[in-house]
């Protein structure tokens, strides 16, 4: 789970002097809106389809559109908890990778991270979805999980939104089942808040539906 386990084989970076039309090109074949410009192994800048599309001449070089202002970038061995903090700050839709020394080694998609975490975390695999409202201090993993499983059930992953107000957590839990009437009786018979409840096939095809239109607008 670390950054060099995500970055694509499919994507390459632009070169400071490469011409416009020709950065617009490759963006074009990638299927990318954005992608890093990279000089003798250093990541120098980002260039934007939006960005550079009005350039006249077609063949001014990007070295004349880049910024002076430090480029984004995450190291290799970076957990993949920070590429996704990374992704959120930043505007681009691919990150740079590089290595300790920070040379450029390679290129994270928001597209392909997204896909692959959707894999490894569920997302797709048939099952409902509780939500938990939980004071902080009362949170317990391990106590949640064995009442999931004293109904016979499984959890395929965890995801915890803090609400700071209130000093309590949203725990979203992705269940190996579509049957959750006994587990929200579970849950309520311990005092535990249970929010809201996602649990037949429907539900499940309009997550897929709603990643797949994810999938579409990061092609954009």
């Amino acid at each position: 789970m670390l950054a060099r386990d995500f970055i694509s084989n499919k994507l390459i970076p632009l070169k400071s002097n490469d011409s416009v039309q020709m950065a617009l090109e490759l963006m074009n074949e990638m299927n990318v809106a954005y992608l890093p410009v990279v000089d003798k192994e250093k990541v120098m800048a980002y260039v934007s389809v939006g960005e550079i599309m009005d350039v006249k001449p077609k063949s001014k070089k990007l070295e004349g559109l880049i910024s002076s202002h430090p480029a984004a970038r995450i190291v290799e061995s970076q957990h993949l908890f920070e590429v996704i903090r990374l992704f959120a700050l930043i505007p681009s839709t691919v990150v740079a990778v590089v290595d300790a020394e920070d040379n450029f080694v390679g290129i994270i998609s928001a597209k392909e991270l997204i896909r692959q975490m959707a894999h490894f975390s569920g997302f797709l695999e048939a099952g409902g979805i509780l939500s938990l409202n939980i004071g902080i201090r009362d949170y317990s993993l391990a106590e949640i999980a064995r009442l999931v499983e004293y109904n016979n059930a499984k959890i395929l992953s965890v995801h915890l939104q803090a609400i700071e107000e209130r000093r309590r957590i949203l725990v979203h839990l992705k269940l190996n089942t579509t049957d959750l009437k006994s587990l929200v009786a579970t849950f309520e018979r311990y005092n535990y808040q249970v929010v809201a409840s996602y649990s037949n096939d429907e539900d499940n095809g309009d997550l897929k539906d709603r990643y797949n239109l994810l999938m579409r607008y990061l092609d954009t």
